[in-house]
């Protein structure tokens, strides 16, 4: 399923795409995580917006693709990874996937993946400069096209991001909310 946010030349803002993103994930049953207004490092709102800008999408394949532009194309802290790693539902969704894959899953999922996630270094080694992990809150009303044009990033096409072999993975385990019919903006 394409959204308007992985088109390499969307026009939406970045604020828009991650209201895009909400509503897909809203669409697809799973929770909507948020920071509470007192947290200094609004998290969730760098990793949704890591989502927007590098235009992947939830599943276990896309997730392991933004670990990458996430390590080689932000200006990400150790830091705030290992508070990212800390949080409860990271938690619960590290222990329910090594309790329903297995603990070789990781390297398994990012060998398999090697061709989409290659392809990933290889666009943050062309970008003009990393994009800012801890999101100033000036670029949330900025294009992303503009963006993309700024920091020189390229989305993975549909055709890049196909891994060898998808993961079938019961995310409920982790996100019991009940299905919504929220409409979704899809890219035709």
């Amino acid at each position: 399923m394409d959204l308007e946010y992985q088109n390499q030349n969307s026009s939406q803002t970045l604020r828009e795409a991650i209201e895009e993103y909400h509503r897909y994930l809203t669409h697809i049953g799973r929770q909507i995580l948020t920071d509470s207004p007192e947290d200094t490092d609004p998290i969730w709102l760098y990793h949704d917006a890591t989502h927007a800008i590098f235009g992947q999408d939830t599943t276990i394949e896309g997730e392991a693709a933004l670990d990458f532009w996430v390590f080689f194309g932000t200006t990400f802290s150790w830091k705030l990874l290992k508070k990212y790693q800390q949080l409860p539902e990271i938690k619960d969704l590290s222990r329910a996937v090594v309790s329903e894959l297995g603990i070789t899953f990781i390297p398994k999922l990012y060998w398999r993946n090697k061709r989409a996630l290659g392809t990933v270094i290889r666009h943050t080694r062309r970008m003009k400069k990393k994009w800012p992990f801890e999101l100033p809150s000036t670029l949330l009303d900025r294009r992303l096209n503009d963006l993309r044009e700024e920091y020189g990033i390229t989305v993975l096409t549909s055709e890049q991001k196909v891994p060898s072999r998808l993961t079938e993975f019961d995310y409920s385990i982790v996100s019991e909310i009940p299905q919504a019919e929220l409409p979704v903006t899809y890219r035709s």
